[in-house]
């Protein structure tokens, strides 16, 4: 399959020139797979805390956000070296290192015999999981000609959902199955989670054979001293939409991760308070978690096309005011089987993803070509930074204050990064676009 020098078109989205529809494809299946096997981690930990360590219930919200801390740290200190690596090594070999490192992490979870155990094991995983991130982020900002890219992005959160429903299903539910089939707990939270490791090597071997093998920002011409690419990264942000963008980062990305880390643990907890056993419990706290990412699932269309039609700076307004609202709800219930739980969690899983999407296609849009892997990178700084402080802070609030702490914080952090972004939107209009020397961002002035 040879690249088409005008760009080629996959479905209804356009490509850049230099990439084949097998490249569009992998980027789909990546899509599909990689951000899927960085959530399910989150659902098997409740079993491991309570089925396999054994250790008191009133210590699960610290342990899991110290565990989230520890991972994001490595995180925070990897995506910006990543996302520079990414611009001068390629895309493909980067995104091996993370498919082997979260597989083997995966694998190995759950024979820790002590939090000390799963802290060494998830520092591994922390490596596989920082690799992704700013791959699919760096080609998902490669790949899209302008007029599509809120389209592709809008169809990659459609795979997420997709990949996070499967995987999580039959990682939440397969400890259940493994016990109704005579495995001992331990024996069936190890092979469980062996199952979910084999499959993700399989994945990475295919993403990795299909990704374009110079991606852009790797060839010889584009290659710059690895200080100055993390330098660039960070001084994007003078670009006030850059800015704001990474702002919905530090708020977005900590949304993702307070749902898959505080529905299993909170939901788990619940149906053990109601005299469900530990399997069972997990599997109830797993159909909440998929009614949320339902609703992102059947809205992320819609969004997509929304954000191609109006100013993305808007949309961003506009998702971060329905994160705010949905996370809010959410954690005021006193139990998320509460009488409205369904309805608070599609409200949860559409602002959820309408934020995600907003803050991807604006950086996407915004990022000088020339330095696309350093600026992503530091936008997955950013996010892990906010993962960081929301999971420090939700831990510690699930534990001394009440379950729904975390929801209420991202809420409030949420609400905080649109006013920034309203403030952007109302100060900086045609001229910022200009003066970036974008011109083709004139198209998207509106609204």
């Amino acid at each position: 399959m040879t690249a088409d020098p005008q760009g080629v078109r996959l479905g209804y989205i356009w490509l850049q020139p230099g990439y084949t529809k097998l490249n569009g494809m992998t980027l789909l299946f990546i899509c599909l797979t990689g951000i899927p096997f960085l959530v399910v981690i989150n659902f098997i930990q409740p079993y491991i805390l309570t089925a396999m360590l054994n250790l008191p219930q009133e210590q699960h919200g610290s342990i899991s956000g110290y565990l989230a801390i520890l991972h994001e740290i490595i995180v925070l200190c990897l995506v910006g070296p990543f996302g520079a690596l990414a611009d001068r090594i390629g895309r493909r070999h980067l995104l091996a290192v993370g498919y082997i490192c979260t597989a083997v992490g995966l694998m190995a979870y759950p024979w820790a015999d002590s939090t000390l155990g799963l802290a060494l094991i998830r520092c591994i995983y922390a490596v596989g999981a920082a690799a992704i991130v700013v791959t699919y982020s760096a080609v998902l900002a490669d790949y899209p000609q302008e007029r599509s890219r809120g389209k592709l992005v809008a169809i990659a959160a459609v795979l997420n959902g997709l990949g996070i429903i499967g995987l999580t299903v039959v990682g939440g539910n397969l400890p259940a199955l493994l016990i109704a089939a005579d495995f001992g707990p331990h024996a069936a939270g190890r092979l469980a989670m062996a199952l979910v490791g084999i499959a993700c090597i399989g994945c990475g071997i295919i993403a990795g054979a299909g990704l374009k093998g110079a991606d852009r920002g790797s060839g010889s011409k584009n290659r710059q001293p690895f200080l100055q690419l993390l330098r660039q990264g960070f001084g994007a942000a003078k670009n006030p939409r850059i800015a704001v963008s990474y702002a919905s980062a530090f708020a977005a990305r900590g949304d993702v991760v307070v749902i898959g880390t505080y529905v299993p643990l909170w939901g788990t907890h619940a149906g053990l308070a109601q005299g469900m056993t530990e399997a069972e419990s997990l599997v109830k706290a797993t159909i909440v978690f998929v009614v949320i990412q339902t609703a992102a699932l059947f809205i992320s269309p819609l969004i997509g096309i929304l954000n191609d039609r109006i100013n993305r700076v808007t949309a961003l307004v506009i998702g971060m005011a329905l994160a705010a609202t949905g996370y809010t709800l959410f954690g005021l219930q006193a139990s998320p089987f509460g009488d409205n739980w369904v309805a608070i969690a599609l409200i949860l899983g559409v602002g959820q993803v309408a934020a995600i999407l907003a803050g991807t296609t604006l950086v996407g849009q915004e990022a000088d070509p020339k330095i696309t892997g350093a600026t992503i990178g530091v936008w997955s700084f950013c996010g892990a930074f906010g993962i960081m402080l929301g999971s420090l802070l939700g831990g510690l609030l699930y534990d001394f204050w009440k379950p729904g702490a975390p929801f209420l914080l991202m809420g409030a952090a949420n609400f905080l990064v649109m006013a920034a972004a309203l403030y952007v939107r109302i100060k900086y209009r045609q001229s910022e676009a200009l003066n970036i020397g974008r011109t083709d961002l004139l198209a998207s002035e509106k609204i």
